[in-house]
């Protein structure tokens, strides 16, 4: 009852090889599912079943109830591709739960409703680890005017860094042949060239802020000449975040056939182009928190704690709902997701009063 064997030739399927077939299967009572040209009398002869449920599956399969047939079954059994390879339908939940009390839950696959679970779990205790700070800071007026932008902004790059993260992971398991090479070597590369990315983003700050008190003074007579300047030179943060889309959208393009491409070079060297690939995508993303930290630190300090722990709180959380994301809409649609986490919070923040950097509070001064 738990073995099934699957025979495949390369070419159809003579009336010598069916026969052959039919008599082994006989002689062992093994039972039939489907070979071409089977009566659905034929099936379902020995280990016996309410109905002959492996030939009606195959007959529709390749039949034309195939598309009603997918549509109604219990598991997504349509062809997976490496962005979605995942099987679950959550319509199938509420037969799930009955399980427990019907019998044969262990028929059914439990990974996904315990993803939930402790999505669940870590969203509500991480709630309770950012609204505790608050309470206890007594609703100090100075931190209050900013705390909504502030941890709207490091709950979006908490969960857009991990959505990234995690899906790169799933795309480099193919070209790095084991999930346990991926991990490493996304992660790797991950922490340490976004680390490099928080080190510059204060150099490429001060450079645009430089750049900018420079235009303001130049002289009257060149100012329609350099009109257009002005605008080409933006605060670093929307640098940053169109650096980051523009990256992201060549690896969704690019990264596919690329892999095709590369996949026969040695392990060590795909390695090696695995860390250059993801390098300056790393770098652009450890950015952006740096960024807005050390403004928050140089007007309301008491934020700067609290902000580190949101953006923790994101990626713990961040990690479980990219997994329950993916299922859905699959790995590049998760990291679509990313950047609109990356893009929207950063337009709100700008529209209603970013806190200054450092530089230009001085230049202001």
């Amino acid at each position: 009852m738990s073995t099934i064997t699957l025979l495949v030739k390369n070419g159809p399927l003579t009336e010598d090889d069916i026969a052959m077939i039919r008599r082994f299967a006989d002689e062992r009572s093994f039972d039939l599912a489907f070979y071409p040209g089977m009566r659905r009398d034929e099936a379902n002869r020995y280990n016996l079943l309410d109905e002959p449920y492996f030939f009606d599956g195959a007959a529709a399969l390749i039949g034309l109830e195939r598309r009603a047939f997918l549509q109604r079954y219990k598991f997504d059994i349509a062809p997976t591709t490496d962005d979605r390879p995942f099987f679950f339908k959550w319509r199938a939940l509420p037969e799930l739960l009955q399980r427990p009390t019907m019998g044969g839950a262990a028929l059914l696959d439990w990974g996904y409703p315990i993803l939930v679970a402790t999505l669940a779990q870590a969203a509500a205790l991480g709630l309770v680890l950012i609204l505790m700070p608050l309470w206890f800071s007594g609703g100090r007026p100075a931190a209050a005017a900013q705390a909504g932008r502030v941890a709207l902004y490091f709950l979006a790059i908490g969960f857009a860094f991990l959505f990234i993260e995690i899906a790169s992971i799933q795309r480099f398991i193919l070209f790095l042949s084991h999930p346990l090479n991926a991990i490493a070597v996304v992660l790797c590369a991950f922490l340490v060239f976004a680390g490099i990315g928080s080190g510059l983003a204060p150099r490429l700050e001060a450079r645009l802020a430089v750049w900018r008190k420079a235009d303001r003074h130049v002289g009257t007579s060149t100012r329609s000449r350099v009109f257009r300047l002005r605008f080409a030179i933006p605060d670093a943060l929307p640098v940053v975040i169109a650096a980051i889309t523009f990256v992201v959208v060549l690896h969704l393009l690019l990264l596919p056939p690329l892999f095709r491409w590369l996949m026969p070079l040695p392990e060590p060297i795909k390695i090696v182009v695995s860390l250059a690939l993801i390098a300056p995508l790393a770098v652009w993303m450890g950015m952006p928190f740096p960024l807005m930290l050390s403004r928050i630190a140089a007007q309301t300090p008491d934020l700067v704690p609290w902000a580190w722990s949101i953006n923790g709180c994101a990626s713990v959380v961040s990690a479980v709902a990219a997994s329950l994301l993916a299922m859905n809409i699959g790995f590049a649609g998760v990291v679509m997701t990313a950047i609109d986490f990356y893009v929207l919070p950063a337009r709100r923040v700008r529209r209603h009063g970013a806190p200054t950097s450092a530089t230009e509070d001085n230049d202001a001064r």
